[in-house]
């Protein structure tokens, strides 16, 4: 790829210095300082700058002492997140083992082990796939060891929280949008293989790992959420197993799940930004999978639907999720529960089968309220509309009309004077002379 497919500078630093800790080579030496807080904003957006900052230790300037703090802080993070979870997670699978619970641990916690250091992959939380149907084991077993549950934001996850600050997101099954994907992947947790020393504590094969890792990635792809960090991930889990792969076995997988493609771009996209390769045949795809990564899905969405059709499938799903949610508020703003029907008609209390007859009387009510206000603005536009209309014409009259008044006043003035000899203001005066004269003893 061109370097003149790299959006700016500051992209350019940033995977330079990626680049440089994954290979573990000598820092780049760069004509410019980059713009430091830009290249923070960006390393936080994608997860990295707690990683940029094994960079940074022995840098020195003027630019960089203001952010370099910030980049320290996420360091420190990182670092206490990975003794954290380090002691948390085993305890963990220790009593679900216990409690006979089929689990598998998701890549989030196992990616640590292919970065140069562990604690370069920040940890935010630890993601477990648990059997169906042991949902309430799996929550007295939280409790047991001080998890809160949270309320969560995700359809079909549990979290649960422990001070000081380690989180747990609980499946059952792994979220996909794609039916073909959904029915690949939903496999019973049991016929994991088993890690060695357990017999609930599942996980993948080489293979079926990478797999899982691909379709992962396309997922988030497709909603936007892959990051730098994510491709990195999947960089390094590449070079640690490629040569031991069987890659027949994971190419007709690939190509089952319409994937293969996708893959082949993604891996030499992760190639190009870690691994110092390019591929020029294909600077116009890289180019928008770049923008595409880089924006988190606002830009390079057309070749990426074109590339990748889930995302056009997601976008399609989002719609259809929205359109759902409008009816349901639509529905809930229409006919109110009836607690807070309660609050209006009290006579609900004791004849509840009222209920229909309430709605309808609130829904004229709220009809008449809204016709009245929809009047009211009807009015007021036509208002100022005739105002708008109608002043500037007001005053056009007026500058014809006020010079011609006061000729005509000034004509009769005038004729007035000839007329009787004075002027009638030269009369008024002399009346008041002599009505003051009159005054005088």
């Amino acid at each position: 790829m061109n370097e003149q497919r790299i959006r700016n500078y500051e992209v350019k630093c940033l995977l330079q210095l990626l680049e440089t800790l994954i290979n573990e080579e000598e820092l780049p030496k760069w004509n410019k300082q980059p713009e430091w807080g830009s290249l923070y904003k960006l390393s936080d957006y994608h997860n990295v700058a707690n990683m940029i900052y094994y960079a940074l230790i022995g840098m020195e300037g003027e630019k960089l002492a203001p952010w370099k703090p910030k980049f320290e802080e996420r360091f420190h993070q990182a670092v206490l997140a990975e003794e954290r979870y380090s002691a948390a997670v085993p305890e963990l699978l220790e009593l679900l083992e216990e409690r006979k619970i089929h689990t598998v641990v998701l890549q989030e916690y196992r990616m640590r082990a292919y970065y140069p250091q562990q604690d370069m992959r920040a940890l935010k939380y630890v993601r477990l796939l648990t059997e169906k149907g042991k949902e309430e084991k799996v929550r007295e077993a939280m409790a047991y060891l001080d998890y809160e549950k949270k309320e969560s934001r995700t359809a079909g996850e549990d979290w649960y929280y422990k001070v000081p600050g380690v989180m747990a997101v609980i499946r059952a099954e792994l979220p996909f949008t794609n039916k073909k994907m959904q029915k690949y992947f939903a496999v019973p947790v049991k016929s994991y293989e088993k890690e060695k020393g357990h017999k609930y504590i599942h996980t993948f094969i080489p293979e079926e790992y990478y797999i899982h890792i691909i379709g992962c990635a396309a997922e988030n792809y497709a909603r936007g959420s892959l990051d730098i960090r994510d491709m990195a991930d999947l960089w390094l889990y590449y070079l640690k197993v490629y040569k031991d792969l069987d890659w027949k076995v994971i190419n007709k997988e690939l190509e089952y799940l319409r994937l293969e493609e996708f893959h082949m771009y993604l891996i030499q996209l992760a190639a190009y930004w870690f691994g110092g390769m390019v591929f020029p045949e294909n600077d116009a795809v890289f180019d928008a999978m770049e923008k595409y990564i880089l924006t988190k899905g606002m830009q390079g969405r057309k070749i990426s639907a074109t590339l990748l059709p889930l995302v056009k499938e997601v976008a399609d799903f989002y719609k259809k999720d929205l359109r759902r949610k409008r009816r349901e508020q639509i529905l809930d703003w229409a006919f109110p529960h009836m607690d807070y029907m309660h609050t209006m008609f009290p006579s609900l209390h004791k004849m509840r089968w009222l209920l229909p007859a309430c709605w309808l009387l609130r829904l004229w009510r709220l009809g008449r309220q809204q016709a009245y206000i929809a009047a009211a603005k009807r009015i007021r536009k036509f208002r100022h509309a005739w105002a708008a209309f109608w002043n500037p014409k007001k005053e056009a009259v007026r500058n014809i009309v006020d010079p011609k008044k006061e000729y005509v006043e000034r004509k009769i003035r005038n004729f007035r004077r000839k007329s009787f000899g004075l002027a009638e203001d030269v009369r008024l005066e002399l009346r008041k002379q002599i009505q003051k004269l009159k005054r005088k003893p």
